[in-house]
């Protein structure tokens, strides 16, 4: 069977769980949030079928070959927006496009650590919206003290993702908890 090369990569689209989608992987530690298989057409999100995953004869390793160097182009195209508290010292970063694959950004390897030298080596993402990441140093409060701004965000947004935060185990995105 001949595998299909996409002109256009794969990619893995983090969705909310109660979206119907036909095709989804577990997040490790995840109830309410999955990897949704999809392509880019048209400028148009496209999430695939499994009966076109196997009419196209691709594996998750295929989709994963093409979708984790496709989330860091998107990661390259990104800028984080570091806020500062009263007293001037970073709290967390923000991350915001228009791209709907903006959360797909997490996905890249090298993810986890750019915020070292800012956030620290450890951090929980909350990624509300597809258009929005949140990353907040893991041994602050601030995470729940951003809570109902989060919430808020996941609320008013018409591409909603998730209300879990996310953290990463030795380079594995895996679910470490969750607003209300």
């Amino acid at each position: 069977m001949m595998i299909a090369q996409a002109e256009e990569p794969w990619r893995l689209l983090i969705e909310p769980s109660y979206e119907p989608h036909d095709a989804e992987w577990p997040i490790p530690g995840a109830e309410r949030t999955v990897l949704v298989p999809a392509r880019l057409v048209d400028g148009e999100i496209s999430p695939l079928k499994r009966t076109e995953i196997k009419d196209m004869g691709v594996t998750r390793k295929d989709i994963l070959a093409q979708a984790i160097p496709a989330a860091s182009a998107i990661l390259k195209e990104l800028k984080p927006n570091y806020i500062r508290d009263a007293n001037g010292v970073i709290a967390y970063a923000m991350i915001q496009s228009d791209s709907p694959l903006t959360a797909s950004a997490v996905l890249a390897p090298e993810f986890p650590t750019m915020f070292d030298k800012k956030l620290g080596p450890d951090v929980i993402v909350a990624i509300p919206s597809r258009h929005v990441i949140y990353i907040f140093p893991k041994l602050s409060s601030i995470s729940q003290d951003m809570a109902e701004e989060v919430i808020l965000e996941y609320e008013a947004s018409p591409y909603p993702v998730s209300r879990e935060l996310f953290s990463f185990v030795n380079g594995r995105f895996v679910a470490v908890g969750r607003y209300r």
